[in-house]
């Protein structure tokens, strides 16, 4: 099986031959098509001796052509509920270093015994590995995988904290041993991944218990234990920076290594202050009311309907008085809310059982009434002469609150940043066009620029914990621009508005001059501000025409309007 994984969504190449083994029995082309859409994957080709499929990320259960099998001969009603997976005792451990809470704090492991990996086994395993480290890892970022041939390697093991010279050994696909910084610096993966170490003060390594190089975290494996058909027993590690995500994928793997023929035996994983033992199969249990479920669906199911459908999409269901109790399966790492395992009952039942219904009342659609005002608005800036651009919600420290020369307030910050670049949520709109001001320093002036946004602050009372409101925020940048000219822009919009009895008062602080800004207040609110920016944030954005700015809260400007209707 050969896999790509791209820009878009993973896909599969899957030899037919080798997947009717694993289903345990042949189909035809269009019955195969129809259960594969069913489950959520995209059927981009199926030809005489392969099928091609393209599978949601939000599934990497389905990352190996094994996952696809378990799941559709649970709706083919082949094999239902949950799947029995037995696992031996811990009989070895890992010990780990804690020196490494600061650098790759977690670790799982896991031995599998009584493999028989043929080349197309070992291709899968390798794919699989690489498409968990893109979907689930971040790039390696978050997990990174190693799967080793244990019969070369002697336990218990060790997760410690290396210098760059403290340890050499031969990488995978290397000839001559090497040490940890020379990896970073000439091998092929260690250029590519150099930045997940970066400014760390250790390097973490996997070693056996004779200190034999295992896994270089998340870098490289050794060559000492590269897998073979000839590989019998396996050693994996999963390393990384978020607990849920190492322990996550040890399940997903060591799962799809039991559906090989593996048995899988746990490793006791002794960090400093605690131990546990590795894979956990255990999982939530889950309850749902068959109102509750019908409501959803717009169906009329009964309990044991439910629990049938679940069964199909392999649950563990048990019928409770008054509700269902459903355990998905240790590989499903995507259930995460009630309406995730409606869905899989609307999978269940089959799509193409569900009928659709004509709507008793005839309607139409129209626009909330917040966006005709949006759209209004927009019209109304663009009357002024003003541009409109779109920025992301997603900014940086530096960009919010640095080069605006205001101090940090409270912000929603990204927990797994992508890049610096984008690690927090904005709590204003005037940073945005500023940046977009410093992008287009060589156009000609004036530029007129405004944004209709959303910006989100954090708010506890709130059970996502953060409130969104929408803004509008312009600037003008020409030679002569001035306080007079944005006051004369903010009278219009807040005329438009429909707005009156709304005064101002000095707004003496960055980034405008002083003396040369105002605070709009309306009904006891601070609905907005405008002024001219101050040379300092000029010059860190590197705009060397005047610029005068404002922004406004249309949220609170709304909600203030509707409760005085």
């Amino acid at each position: 099986m050969l896999k790509q994984a791209g820009e878009g969504m993973p896909v599969l190449t899957i030899k037919k031959e080798r997947f009717w083994r694993l289903l345990g029995r042949e189909l035809g082309d269009e019955e195969l098509s129809s259960i594969l859409q069913d489950l959520g994957l995209d059927v981009e080709e199926i030809a005489d001796e392969h099928l091609r499929v393209e599978y949601n990320p939000n599934r990497p259960d389905f990352s190996s052509s094994v996952g696809i099998a378990r799941a559709m001969k649970g709706l083919l009603g082949m094999e239902l509920g949950a799947p029995s997976y037995h696992l031996m005792p811990a009989r070895t451990y890992m010990e780990v270093d804690p020196r490494l809470r600061d650098v790759r704090p977690y670790v799982a492991a896991a031995i599998v015994r009584d493999l028989r990996l043929g080349v197309e086994d070992l291709e899968e395993l390798i794919s699989m590995q690489e498409d968990l480290h893109w979907i689930v890892g971040r790039d390696r970022r978050k997990v990174a995988i190693g799967l080793h041939d244990l019969n070369p390697i002697k336990p218990p093991f060790k997760y410690v904290a290396a210098r760059g010279d403290e340890y050499k050994f031969i990488p995978l696909g290397g000839y001559s041993p090497m040490t940890l910084d020379e990896i970073l610096e000439k091998h092929e993966k260690g250029v590519k991944y150099a930045h997940v170490l970066s400014g760390k003060p250790y390097y973490p390594l996997i070693v056996d218990s004779l200190n034999r190089v295992l896994s270089f975290p998340p870098i490289i494996n050794s060559r000492l234990t590269e897998l073979s058909e000839r590989t019998t027993s396996m050693f994996i590690d999963v390393t990384g920076t978020d607990f849920n995500a190492v322990m996550n994928t040890i399940n997903i793997l060591t799962a799809t290594l039991i559906d090989m023929g593996g048995v899988v035996e746990r490793v006791r994983i002794r960090y400093p202050d605690r131990s546990i033992s590795t894979p956990d199969y255990r999982t939530r249990k889950w309850r749902l009311r068959k109102d509750e479920v019908n409501e959803v669906l717009g169906l009329s199911l009964s309990a044991r309907d439910i629990a049938r459908a679940l069964r199909k999409m392999r649950y563990g269901v048990r019928l409770r008085r008054g509700s269902i109790e459903a355990m998905p399966p240790p590989y499903r790492i995507d259930i995460m809310h009630e309406i995730d395992l409606i869905e899989d009952v609307a999978i269940g039942v089959g799509y193409g059982n569900l009928e659709p219904t004509q709507p008793d009342v005839l309607t139409y659609g129209s626009l909330h009434p917040d966006t005709i005002w949006e759209e209004e608005i927009r019209e109304l800036m663009i009357g002024l002469g003003f541009t409109e651009v779109m920025n992301f919600t997603l900014t940086n420290v530096e960009d919010e609150y640095l080069k605006m020369r205001v101090s940090p307030h409270p912000h929603v910050k990204l927990k797994n940043p992508v890049s610096a670049e984008y690690s927090i949520l904005r709590t204003w709109i005037l940073p945005s066009l500023m940046k977009n001001l410093s992008m287009n320093v060589k156009r000609l002036y004036p530029q007129k620029l405004f944004e209709v946004g959303d910006v989100v602050r954090p708010e506890e009372g709130r059970p996502e914990k953060a409130a969104r409101s929408l803004r509008l925020a312009a600037v003008s940048s020409h030679s002569s621009a001035s306080y007079s000219e944005m006051k004369s822009i903010v009278e219009e919009a807040l005329k438009n508005l429909g707005l009156g009895d709304w005064s101002l008062k000095p707004y003496d602080s960055m980034p405008f001059i002083e003396g040369r800004a105002a605070e709009i207040t309306w009904k006891g609110n601070s609905i907005g501000f405008f002024g001219e920016i101050h040379p300092e944030v000029l010059a860190e954005w590197s705009v060397m025409m005047p610029t005068a700015a404002m922004e406004l809260d249309l949220s609170l400007i709304i909600g203030c309007s509707k409760s005085a209707e």
